[in-house]
């Protein structure tokens, strides 16, 4: 079993991939079908890889249609976020993830977010509700699964402006995974 095979099975989906990294991407809307040796060899071509997860649901083990590459250059990513990446004639969505350390530059041009350990029963207007404290909310979107609609445990928040993003970031607002589980508790 390769370093990629592990990983995944250490993270079969509890988690967002780890605590970021100044290499480290988001791949986003992967077909359920792609194994991790076609997901490393693509995203190998950019440069060395150091870990690599495509994240699976941890009751059935089947891939949650995302995850995470890290790669040993961080100027590897500016690379891979230049082109668009097909898997199986299905374009991917790439992010910049923002690493931990960096939360103090107030320097993140982005107006969307990845939130994550979202509950099945999680609604949409309530979803977008929470957010909308901090700043006007332009979009937002629950990932659901294209054949059962059930959500996949994870969303996007667009906010209208980037400085909402840096605002949040920069005030302790870091772990946005930690936002959703304190809001809830708060509604159980």
């Amino acid at each position: 079993m390769g370093k990629a095979e592990a990983r995944s099975r250490e993270h079969g989906g509890g988690g967002g991939g780890g605590s970021g990294g100044a290499g480290k991407i988001f791949v986003g809307g992967l077909p359920r079908d792609t194994t991790e040796a076609d997901f490393v060899k693509h995203f190998g071509q950019y440069g060395e890889i150091v870990d690599s997860v495509i994240m699976r649901d941890k009751h059935t083990s089947q891939p949650r249609g995302f995850g995470f590459i890290t790669y040993s250059n961080p100027a590897v990513v500016d690379r891979v976020m230049d082109d668009i990446h097909e898997f199986n004639g299905k374009q991917v969505e790439i992010k910049r993830t923002i690493p931990k350390d960096s939360v103090q530059s107030k320097d993140f041009k982005t107006k969307k977010i990845f939130v994550g350990g979202l509950p099945q029963a999680q609604a949409e207007d309530d979803f977008k509700h929470f957010f909308q404290k901090y700043g006007p909310v332009v979009d937002h979107q629950i990932m659901r699964d294209h054949q059962t609609k059930r959500s996949r445990g994870f969303g996007f928040i667009v906010f209208s402006s980037d400085q909402v993003v840096d605002d949040l970031l920069a005030n302790g607002k870091y772990d946005l995974i930690l936002l959703v589980q304190t809001w809830r508790s708060r509604k159980q």
